[in-house]
């Protein structure tokens, strides 16, 4: 379906395009082809004239028209309007990130000053405490390898008697 609405836009163009810029009219160029010992070469050079004649009508409107260079004189400011808009954006960006940058850095030396001041409080506490930890498992260590000790002892004097 695509392939047939495809065809018939193009036959379309086709048609108008050679309405358009037709340098004979169509009974005479039939007539031409008739005459004609090889009818395509003949249908092929005159489509080759048509498409010269349109082009050379295109650039020539292209060239001539106050319209068009208004156009495009006004797309070129407008283009460059932008990307002056652009440089200064970018100027910008540039400040706003070497601003974010210089707080960052601040930040990170404060951060690492208020480290510095309060890491020896803090391994200190942390050394106490772990003072207080292996203090509290000696004890309890001892205590275990007492009782552990006594049983093995009462246990040794019961084979003993035995």
């Amino acid at each position: 379906m695509k392939g047939l609405v495809k065809f018939l836009a193009a036959a379309t163009i086709g048609a108008a395009y050679g309405l358009l810029f037709a340098q004979k009219p169509g009974k005479k160029l039939r007539e031409e082809l008739k005459k004609s010992d090889n009818p395509w070469k003949k249908l092929f050079e005159e489509g080759v004239k048509v498409d010269k004649s349109a082009r050379d009508f295109v650039v020539d409107w292209a060239e001539n028209s106050k319209e068009l260079q208004e156009v495009i004189k006004g797309g070129k400011d407008q283009f460059n309007s932008f990307v002056e808009g652009a440089k200064e954006l970018t100027e910008e960006g540039r400040e706003v990130a070497q601003e974010k940058m210089e707080e960052l850095a601040k930040n990170a030396k404060k951060a690492a000053a208020d480290l510095k001041k309060t890491a020896p409080k803090k391994i200190a506490a942390a050394k106490k405490t772990a003072t207080k930890k292996v203090t509290k498992l000696k004890k309890e260590a001892t205590k275990k390898a007492t009782s552990l000790r006594k049983q093995a002892s009462k246990k040794i004097k019961g084979i003993a008697k035995k």
